[in-house]
């Protein structure tokens, strides 16, 4: 004889129905995925700007918030890495995403606007304008990590793309309007891709060797990912201090799990200061290099 499983009474169901249902409102309120997948399902996103560096790497400029992924799915992000077709980015924030650290804490972007256009040489300029307009504040119950706030202004990122391997990056923190102590450009992509670091010198570091934001200056090294013979560089005036570092692992808060997964080298720039510049340089290296 088949033994029968009892059937949970329909209250219970829907009590458990409602307490996930609730659970999910209240995360979507203070940190929104869900709702930025369906809205772009549904609704639809604007085509990223595209600008190739060879037939196997490609530079993308989204004027959202995608890449949705992680604790920062709703903040802008720089510069999406693309090899063979895929997005390399993971929950990495780009190549030249500012954080403006101003009194109150640190600032990011929620809203900016892109262009592109071409320069006397015939690169391709991409040119992202973003609004210095969330705080980060610190995890706590009910409130919001990122918390929209009145605009600090704009800072103006032009990205000059000279192929096959280089991109010059230049900020411009004119559009300011408050007082400001320190900028810095994020350069990150995935940390499932980029397991290893060329230090200056030559040294390759594995990844577990790499703490989060170790102190550095320039030169800076080189974020390699053996699978994909690709790298990743960022070359700055000699002595420009930074930060080296890679998180992969689950983070857990009130509002659930969020998976960090990035690899970076991000330039941290003293006020006063109008504009700044450096270049990235992406490296394809054959399996003998």
């Amino acid at each position: 004889m088949r033994r029968r499983i009892p059937r949970l009474p329909f209250a219970v169901v829907l009590v458990v129905v409602i307490a996930v249902s609730g659970a999910v409102v209240i995360r979507e309120v203070y940190a929104p995925r869900v709702t930025l997948f369906l809205h772009d399902l549904v609704v639809g996103s604007p085509a990223p700007l595209a600008v190739r560096l060879d037939d196997d790497v490609e530079i993308r400029l989204h004027a959202t918030t995608r890449p949705h992924i992680g604790k920062i799915a709703a903040l802008q992000k720089g510069l999406v890495l693309v090899h063979q077709g895929q997005p390399v980015i993971e929950e990495g924030y780009g190549f030249g995403l500012p954080i403006v650290d101003a009194p109150g804490g640190a600032h990011v972007s929620r809203h900016a606007q892109t262009a592109i256009r071409r320069d006397d040489d015939g690169n391709f300029e991409l040119v992202k304008s973003y609004r210095i307009d969330v705080l980060d504040t610190p995890v706590r119950p009910f409130r919001r990590k990122y918390r929209d706030v009145d605009p600090l202004g704009h800072v103006v990122l032009t990205y000059t793309v000279r192929p096959p391997d280089a991109i010059d990056v230049r900020a411009d923190f004119r559009g300011l309007h408050a007082r400001w102590e320190r900028a810095y450009l994020m350069n990150e992509q995935g940390a499932r891709a980029f397991t290893s670091y060329l230090q200056p010198g030559g040294r390759v570091v594995d990844a577990s060797e790499m703490g989060i934001w170790q102190e550095a200056t320039a030169p800076f090294g080189c974020w390699k990912s053996p699978e994909r013979d690709l790298s990743f560089c960022v070359e700055a005036p000699s002595g420009q201090p930074g930060f080296v570092g890679r998180e992969r692992y689950l983070q857990f808060n009130w509002l659930g799990f969020y998976a960090l997964s990035w690899s970076g080298i991000d330039i941290a720039v003293d006020a006063p200061r109008e504009t700044y510049e450096y270049t990235i340089h992406i490296v394809r290296e054959t399996p003998d290099a």
